[in-house]
């Protein structure tokens, strides 16, 4: 029925391993990491070690899905990451030809100071090189597709997809450094866990799904009410108490119903309603929702 707390959520392939070390062999070719990170999720979907080689790169960090995502609370991270922490940081929807734009200029800035320096050394200058990094299902080769004006990374709204790195051309302003989604080798809490599962960047194979589903379900019950309610015309209890796990799962059981979501016999199909929970909630079909907020 509800979560079940001893069921942890781990996944790294060996392609992650075998990625990090070649990404740590190119580094010295770089000058730029892009990060790619998901806006509904800023913490959980930012890789340690894309933090660590930042150190010695210049770094955009770029906040994708943000057509998705809480636009307030959108706000309040592009604030504490560009204000407090002094990472230069824009959200960004990889579909909008107009946040392209936006990219391309912020990129083009960020490549002045190297043209200068080769024009000062009486050099031929050449393309920036642009290391795009991030966890699964972030969006990189969306990105890299935009910016090659081509499919030159496969695309699929599952996780794993690109398994190796290589270096693109574009133009002959840059050329980017495609690499594999990359999760830590230990996820650092299941809290993270949770969140990255529920945006679909850990394969829901893998997934106890119905207790990712309900734990999804009372979160947005807590902060989405509204929007909860008005998806699965529901009649929700504002003031019930967040350990009253009997309650959580009647609404829950009654959003399936109301779904459709019903075997022979009147029996609720819980997986049946998971999958279509965690899809709606990927799609923005029940609205634009951010897990996580700004302390």
């Amino acid at each position: 029925m509800a979560e079940n707390n001893d069921r942890h959520i781990q996944w790294y392939p060996g392609h992650m391993a075998r990625s990090t070390r070649e990404i740590k062999e190119q580094l010295g070719r770089v000058d730029l990491l892009v990060e790619v990170a998901d806006a509904r999720i800023p913490l959980s979907s930012r890789n340690p070690l894309l933090t660590d080689l930042s150190q010695k790169k210049e770094h955009l960090l770029i906040l994708s899905h943000a057509d998705l995502a809480d636009p307030a609370i959108s706000n309040s991270w592009l604030d504490h990451f560009n204000n407090k922490e002094g990472i230069r940081t824009m959200a960004l929807c990889l579909a909008s030809a107009s946040d392209l734009g936006r990219l391309r200029k912020e990129l083009k800035k960020i490549q002045q100071p190297y043209l200068e320096q080769a024009r000062s050394r009486g050099l031929q200058a050449r393309a920036l090189r642009i290391l795009v990094g991030g966890v699964p299902n972030t969006g990189k080769s969306t990105l890299i597709n935009a910016m090659t004006g081509k499919r030159s990374a496969p695309v699929e709204s599952r996780p794993g997809v690109t398994r190796s790195i290589r270096w693109l051309r574009v133009g002959t302003d840059f050329e980017l450094l495609d690499s594999p989604g990359l999760l830590e080798p230990k996820i650092s809490s299941q809290d993270a866990a949770f969140a990255l599962a529920a945006t679909g960047a850990i394969k829901d194979e893998i997934l106890p799904l119905e207790d990712l589903a309900f734990r999804l379900f009372k979160q947005l019950h807590q902060e989405y009410s509204v929007e909860l309610s008005q998806r699965y015309d529901l009649d929700l209890d504002l003031e019930a108490d967040t350990f009253d796990v009997e309650y959580f799962y009647d609404k829950y059981i009654e959003a399936a119903r109301h779904k459709g979501c019903v075997l022979s016999g009147g029996r609720i199909d819980t997986e049946r309603f998971a999958r279509m929970l965690l899809s709606d909630f990927r799609s923005g079909k029940i609205g634009r929702i951010s897990l996580e907020r700004p302390e």
